[in-house]
Protein backbone atom coordinates (compact mmCIF):
# COMPACT_ATOMS: atom_id res chain seq x y z
CA UNK A 1 0.00 0.00 0.00
CA UNK A 2 1.36 3.46 -0.95
CA UNK A 3 1.29 6.41 1.41
CA UNK A 4 -1.38 8.33 -0.66
CA UNK A 5 -3.58 5.09 -0.58
CA UNK A 6 -2.85 4.63 3.59
CA UNK A 7 -3.69 8.17 3.97
CA UNK A 8 -6.72 8.28 1.52
CA UNK A 9 -8.19 5.13 3.92
CA UNK A 10 -7.42 6.87 7.01
CA UNK A 11 -9.19 10.06 6.18
CA UNK A 12 -12.33 7.89 4.69
CA UNK A 13 -12.19 6.08 8.00
CA UNK A 14 -11.86 9.07 10.40
CA UNK A 15 -14.79 10.64 8.03
CA UNK A 16 -17.06 7.87 9.16
CA UNK A 17 -16.15 7.86 12.60
CA UNK A 18 -17.44 11.27 12.73
CA UNK A 19 -20.45 10.62 10.72
CA UNK A 20 -21.48 8.18 13.37
CA UNK A 21 -20.84 10.50 16.16
CA UNK A 22 -22.44 12.94 14.85
CA UNK A 23 -25.73 14.74 16.72
CA UNK A 24 -29.16 13.30 15.53
CA UNK A 25 -31.69 15.92 16.34
CA UNK A 26 -35.42 14.74 17.52
CA UNK A 27 -38.14 16.28 15.80
CA UNK A 28 -41.27 17.69 17.29
CA UNK A 29 -42.90 14.82 16.62
CA UNK A 30 -40.22 12.55 18.62
CA UNK A 31 -40.74 15.34 21.55
CA UNK A 32 -43.90 14.49 21.46
CA UNK A 33 -44.19 10.95 21.84
CA UNK A 34 -41.13 10.20 23.68
CA UNK A 35 -40.81 13.16 26.04
CA UNK A 36 -44.03 14.82 26.86
CA UNK A 37 -46.60 12.66 29.12
CA UNK A 38 -43.54 10.77 30.39
CA UNK A 39 -41.39 10.86 33.54
CA UNK A 40 -37.80 11.22 31.76
CA UNK A 41 -34.95 10.56 34.53
CA UNK A 42 -32.01 12.94 33.37
CA UNK A 43 -27.84 12.49 35.23
CA UNK A 44 -27.20 15.87 35.23
CA UNK A 45 -23.62 17.21 33.74
CA UNK A 46 -22.75 17.44 37.71
CA UNK A 47 -23.74 13.50 38.33
CA UNK A 48 -27.09 14.24 39.85
CA UNK A 49 -30.19 12.78 39.08
CA UNK A 50 -33.89 14.71 38.07
CA UNK A 51 -37.36 13.70 37.06
CA UNK A 52 -38.42 15.81 34.90
CA UNK A 53 -41.95 15.70 33.75
CA UNK A 54 -43.42 17.78 30.37
CA UNK A 55 -47.39 17.72 30.70
CA UNK A 56 -49.70 17.72 27.38
CA UNK A 57 -51.28 21.06 29.25
CA UNK A 58 -47.69 22.50 29.49
CA UNK A 59 -47.25 21.81 33.26
CA UNK A 60 -43.61 20.99 34.01
CA UNK A 61 -42.28 19.26 37.10
CA UNK A 62 -39.23 18.30 38.25
CA UNK A 63 -38.01 15.76 41.37
CA UNK A 64 -35.05 14.71 43.01
CA UNK A 65 -31.93 16.56 43.12
CA UNK A 66 -33.93 19.35 42.51
CA UNK A 67 -37.94 20.03 42.92
CA UNK A 68 -39.65 22.63 41.00
CA UNK A 69 -43.15 22.87 38.98
CA UNK A 70 -43.44 25.70 36.35
CA UNK A 71 -44.32 25.39 32.20
CA UNK A 72 -42.87 24.48 29.04
CA UNK A 73 -42.97 25.32 25.58
CA UNK A 74 -41.97 23.70 22.15
CA UNK A 75 -38.78 25.12 20.76
CA UNK A 76 -38.64 25.79 17.44
CA UNK A 77 -34.64 24.98 17.23
CA UNK A 78 -35.73 20.88 18.31
CA UNK A 79 -36.28 20.91 22.05
CA UNK A 80 -38.12 22.91 24.54
CA UNK A 81 -37.68 25.50 27.39
CA UNK A 82 -39.05 26.01 30.56
CA UNK A 83 -39.45 27.90 32.67
CA UNK A 84 -39.42 27.35 37.21
CA UNK A 85 -41.40 28.63 39.93
CA UNK A 86 -38.21 28.89 42.19
CA UNK A 87 -35.81 29.61 39.44
CA UNK A 88 -34.76 33.40 38.23
CA UNK A 89 -37.63 33.84 36.15
CA UNK A 90 -35.35 33.13 33.13
CA UNK A 91 -36.47 31.02 30.22
CA UNK A 92 -34.26 28.05 29.73
CA UNK A 93 -34.02 25.78 26.48
CA UNK A 94 -32.73 22.99 25.89
CA UNK A 95 -32.07 21.07 22.68
CA UNK A 96 -32.92 17.73 22.25
CA UNK A 97 -30.44 15.07 20.18
CA UNK A 98 -29.36 11.65 19.84
CA UNK A 99 -25.62 11.35 20.30
CA UNK A 100 -24.03 7.79 20.04
CA UNK A 101 -27.73 5.96 20.30
CA UNK A 102 -28.18 8.30 23.72
CA UNK A 103 -30.70 10.92 24.26
CA UNK A 104 -28.92 14.43 25.53
CA UNK A 105 -30.19 17.47 26.17
CA UNK A 106 -27.42 20.66 25.09
CA UNK A 107 -27.48 24.12 25.84
CA UNK A 108 -25.46 26.17 24.14
CA UNK A 109 -23.81 23.78 22.61
CA UNK A 110 -22.90 21.47 25.88
CA UNK A 111 -24.15 18.24 27.16
CA UNK A 112 -26.41 19.38 30.01
CA UNK A 113 -28.00 15.92 31.09
CA UNK A 114 -28.31 12.41 29.19
CA UNK A 115 -31.60 10.18 29.63
CA UNK A 116 -31.21 7.12 31.68
CA UNK A 117 -34.89 6.31 32.05
CA UNK A 118 -38.25 6.81 30.62
CA UNK A 119 -41.70 5.67 31.76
Amino acid sequence: MTLRSALVAMGLSVAAGQALSQDVPLTEQDILTQIVGKTIEWKMFDGKIVNVALAPTGKATVSGAYNDVGKWRMDSAGGYCTTWNKAPMNESCVKLVRREGVLVSLREGAVRASVVSAK
